[in-house]
């Protein structure tokens, strides 16, 4: 069962959240029919956007929108984010889903020589009280995810980040997918920041963890080293879904103008829309067509 939680560690000097993304990049996968290393490189993304969605958006009427172009085989990936109360809404993008690549040399699926980095990772921030949004671009570090987003915490929100995200698949699907940012308040001690680091190096990849059947509440004792972290909040979800629907692939179809609508009319007689988040075509035939002629000013 998929599952986020928030804590407090440390005192309250340290944030963190975990999160539980199994069952949704297995349906992720079974969607656009991913490879292994597809797979892993979006659930590895995705993982994050949920994460980021419960950390970096305050409302629900702020978007944000999650671009990567690293200039490896995948090409470009997008991930778009909306919050309502406690509930993280993602749709996501991969232009070549059926890239394969070889295991590395460790046995490891290869995410950063899929994804590329010579790229950059473009973070889009846009709310409905505010006409300018916020957009963040930061080169890739090293097209691994996890890696250059941290770097993002650290270089364009000044917060001392640490961030693992795993993915393990195998023939059959998904095994585990799942991931943790911990943050230091500016509070945090030198012992905090050393207990921290400690923790993390000698835990488990957050894969192998989620595997083994442990729990939220042990993983954040494993990778803070506190046997007294404070669940902040236990109720948050991450789901995909998709809102596409054929009244907004028909907005697309009026903004193409009269003269590329007639020429869709007399050369092909209709219209299919596929749409690239879902997989999901509409259908418009003749006279869906003919009637949004008639209706465009």
């Amino acid at each position: 069962m998929d599952e986020v939680k928030k804590y407090l560690a440390c005192d309250g000097r340290v944030s963190v959240i975990i999160a539980n993304t199994t069952n949704m990049i297995e349906e992720y996968r079974k969607l656009k029919n991913l490879t292994p290393t597809t797979t892993a490189v979006m659930g590895r993304f995705l993982t994050i956007a949920g994460m980021m969605g419960h950390t970096d958006m305050k409302s629900n009427k702020e978007t944000m929108t999650l671009q990567i172009k690293g200039g490896g085989p995948v090409g470009t990936l997008i991930t778009t984010i909306k919050k309502e109360q406690d509930i993280v809404k993602l749709k996501s993008y991969i232009q070549n889903p059926t890239v394969e690549l070889d295991v590395k040399e460790n046995g490891k699926i290869d995410v950063g020589g899929a994804v590329g980095n010579t790229g950059f990772l473009n973070i889009i921030k846009e709310s409905e009280f505010s006409e300018q949004g916020y957009n963040g671009v930061v080169p890739l570090v090293s097209g691994e995810i996890a890696e250059d987003f941290a770097s993002y915490f650290a270089n364009s929100q000044q917060v001392p980040t640490v961030l693992a995200l795993g993915v393990l698949v195998n023939k059959d699907g998904v095994v585990a997918s799942g991931g943790y940012k911990i943050e230091l308040m500016p509070d945090a001690t030198e012992e905090d920041i050393t207990q921290i680091e400690n923790a993390v190096n000698k835990a488990e990849n957050i894969s192998e963890m989620l595997k083994s059947g442990k729990t939220l509440n042990e993983i954040v004792e494993i990778i803070t080293g506190d046997e007294n972290t404070m669940v902040l909040t236990n109720k948050l979800e991450i789901k995909y879904e998709c809102d596409c629907n054929k009244e907004k692939f028909e907005s697309g179809l009026v903004s193409l103008g009269k003269k590329e609508l007639k020429n869709i009319i007399e050369e092909d007689g209709q219209a299919e829309i596929k749409c690239q988040f879902c997989d999901k075509i509409y259908k418009f035939s003749k006279e869906d067509l003919e009637k949004i002629l008639e209706n465009i000013k």
